[in-house]
């Protein structure tokens, strides 16, 4: 005998979420469809509108877990020692997100709805956060600089994201995030006058 799916609160709405990063994986934020979702999940929209409001509260939940991956894996990356130096762990972490989440970075950076949620905004502070310690922490950094070459490379991201997305395949972003990273570390290189 099957037993009847009970589906409790707290995992709905993970599932769901699981289920609109799928689709926002596949298509951005223009992919995203509570009817697809409610589908995917067993459930009913109106199920789905108990946790969130709307679209956009949809949206941001998406992009707040983007963000909150980003600075695990930034951490674990600097963590990990892989990597000589703490920047190199960092950006390579940022990087390989961005190749294997192309429309879900480009949502979490260029959603326009998202732009103004103070929860979005918080959630990449702590991502940059992150970031910020690294570069700090890494020796090549002078430390009155670590805030301004965080801040840039962080810029840049949005860059990197649409250079990484079009590329054809998977090899060639990979030899594209490594040359990026090779010119990062060529920038912080300290090199004597002369």
């Amino acid at each position: 005998m099957t037993r009847p799916k009970i589906a409790i609160a707290g995992t709905l709405r993970r599932r769901a979420l699981d289920a609109a990063r799928g689709l926002v994986g596949k298509g951005g934020a223009e992919a995203l469809q509570l009817r697809l979702i409610a589908a995917e999940v067993g459930s009913g929209v109106a199920s789905l509108y108990y946790h969130f409001a709307n679209k956009d509260a949809l949206l941001a939940a998406v992009a707040i877990d983007g963000w909150g991956e980003l600075t695990q894996k930034i951490e674990r990356a600097r963590a990990s020692g892989r990597f000589p130096h703490q920047i190199d762990a960092a950006s390579a972490a940022l990087l390989s997100f961005i190749r294997r989440n192309p429309h879900l970075y480009a949502l979490m950076q260029t959603e326009p709805s998202l732009s103004g949620n103070l929860a979005v905004r918080a959630a990449e502070q702590q991502a940059l956060e992150a970031f910020q310690s690294a570069v700090r922490d890494d020796d090549r950094t002078p430390p009155d600089q670590a805030e301004d070459i965080a801040l840039v490379f962080w810029v840049l991201g949005r860059g990197i994201a649409s250079a990484v997305h079009r590329q054809e395949d998977t090899a060639s972003a990979e030899r594209l995030e490594q040359a990026v990273l090779r010119g990062f570390a060529f920038l912080l290189s300290r090199r004597p006058a002369g």
